[in-house]
């Protein structure tokens, strides 16, 4: 499979970051890591187009997922106000297709993601 877009990877967590980082670019997908949400869409605004993929964590300092979330739909420009965001967490009270579709988000996936689960994300969002 050949993959056109980068995968965009906030999360605050260390070792969370770590192992998805390796996990994705294992699976020869270029990704690009912020520590928070205004990092997140600091990226996003500076390389639009960029990114087939936002994985999402929701609890993060500076700015929360959510919030960065609500940023992105409303305030940056297309084209990556229309990024797929996927939630990524473990707390289960997102672990909802309707809640988390409120927020903005295409979708959800618990922590700890699988690999298989990565690849489906990316497969989905980011194939050529």
């Amino acid at each position: 499979m050949t993959y056109m877009h980068k995968v965009l990877l906030i999360e605050d967590d260390e070792f969370t970051r770590f192992m998805m980082r390796e996990i994705i670019s294992g699976l020869g997908v270029e990704v690009e890591i912020a520590s928070n949400g205004d990092e997140g869409c600091k990226l996003l605004e500076k390389q639009p187009g960029e990114f087939g993929l936002v994985l999402m964590d929701l609890h993060m300092p500076v700015m929360s997922g959510i919030d960065a979330t609500l940023k992105i739909r409303n305030e940056v420009q297309d084209p990556p106000s229309k990024v797929p965001i996927i939630a990524v967490t473990a707390d289960v009270t997102y672990h909802n297709s309707s809640r988390v579709a409120e927020l903005g988000m295409n979708g959800f996936t618990p922590k700890p993601v699988s690999p298989g689960t990565l690849l489906s994300l990316i497969d989905q969002y980011c194939a050529a």
